[in-house]
């Protein structure tokens, strides 16, 4: 307690207050107002008879405003509390708030009409939007990561400073989104000779503490790209390493031709799918048969492994040529479980959705009265078959 006794503020007002949370403004706010795609702090508040985990601070209508989780007893205006900020995770807002900056500005310069336009910094992990008319490609990102472990490797001093917004102009170098910026007073933030740009958020003193920059996934198209990255680069590759070294193992190649091989095995899947989608319509299969009722009849199969769309074009078929028929498909898994298909003609009355919510098939599923499909955990063709007698047979007295 001895850092938290060390900052004393009052609650000057109690902006929100629910059963859990609620919204504080205090008289003096040493807490890190969110700003430039980064949350603002965290850490905790305590007074007498309360004590409340700080979870944002950013700016509302009435000024800067603490976010609270209510740990004991409840706020009031006027109490005296003391507390901190969390200085570790702001710590590793402000190692990857600047890690953004060094990504950004290589990508900006590497790639002529690429534009950061939002960012958003993570404890873990953050992500960088931009706009691009090109392609974007892990060769092109890997480049980037390794030009902005150099810069980071270089350990480069980072000032901050806060300038007018006359002298902030007055900067031939810097960044600046001039439209959204409101403030008098500009904080710029500068890697000397590599960049210059105005920003709100917490940054480190130097670019050694940034720490293994990775970048750990990209998606988007041309224009709309994002990407994501972390500052803990060896652990995650650690990781990485582990995943690439399993599917060399079981797929059997060299590392270097793992994305090759992955790609083809992609390209085969799709031809095969393609290849499927043509031949389910002409597959036919034996199925069994046995009455319902007096007018209609029950046709049924169980096909151990086989999809649930190579059999709905064959399910189809029946019901249409047999109109006061049901027709179910039981397709078992290894595991025990089984998909199934059920559906009815247009003549029968049975409501296949209701048939579904009986406990004794455990299964779970949708579709309408006329055709349902999902997995069932007690799906043997036994139960399946007792339970469609029995709903027939209501069927055959309400009729």
């Amino acid at each position: 307690m001895e850092e938290l006794q060390t900052m004393r503020t009052r609650i000057l007002e109690v902006v929100e207050a629910g059963k859990k949370r609620g919204l504080l403004r205090l008289e003096q706010n040493f807490f890190r107002v969110a700003g430039g795609g980064q949350p603002g702090d965290r850490g905790k508040l305590e007074g007498e008879d309360f004590r409340a985990r700080v979870v944002d601070c950013r700016h509302a209508e009435k000024g800067v405003v603490v976010e609270v989780a209510f740990e004991k007893g409840s706020p009031r205006e006027g109490l005296e509390v003391w507390g901190a900020p969390d200085l570790e995770v702001r710590r590793r807002y402000s190692r990857m708030h600047s890690g953004e900056h060094i990504l950004s500005r290589i990508l900006e310069n590497s790639l002529e009409g690429l534009h950061v336009y939002k960012v958003a910094i993570g404890e873990d992990e953050s992500s960088v939007s931009f706009t691009y008319h090109g392609d974007i490609d892990w060769e092109i990102l890997f480049s980037a990561e390794e030009k902005a472990r150099e810069i980071i490797s270089r350990d480069l001093p980072v000032t901050i400073r806060t300038l007018s917004r006359e002298e902030a102009q007055q900067l031939p170098s810097l960044k600046a989104n001039w439209d959204r910026i409101e403030d008098t007073a500009i904080r710029v933030v500068e890697i000397p000779d590599f960049d210059c740009i105005a920003c709100s958020g917490s940054h480190v003193s130097s670019t050694a503490e940034v720490g293994d920059l990775l970048i750990t996934g990209y998606n988007g198209s041309s224009p709309e790209w994002s990407l994501k990255f972390r500052v803990e680069g060896s652990t995650v590759e650690r990781e990485y390493g582990r995943i690439m070294r399993r599917l060399v193992r079981h797929i059997g190649c060299a590392p270097e031709k793992l994305e090759q091989v992955v790609l083809k095995m992609q390209e085969e899947k799709e031809e095969l799918s393609r290849l499927l989608g043509k031949t389910r319509n002409y597959l036919s299969f034996p199925w069994e048969k046995e009455p319902l009722d007096e007018s209609s009849s029950l046709h049924w199969i169980v096909l151990a492994g086989v999809p649930r769309d190579m059999v709905a074009p064959d399910v189809k078929r029946h019901i249409s040529s047999c109109p006061g028929d049901v027709v179910l498909a039981l397709l078992p898994r290894e595991e025990g479980k089984s998909d199934f298909l059920l559906a009815r003609g247009e003549n029968s009355p049975l409501d296949c959705r209701e048939l579904l919510r009986d406990p004794s098939l455990g299964a779970r599923g949708g579709g309408a009265s006329e055709w349902v499909s999902g997995v069932a955990e007690k799906s043997t063709p036994e139960t399946w078959k007792k339970l469609l007698h029995k709903f027939a047979a209501a069927d055959s007295r309400d009729s």
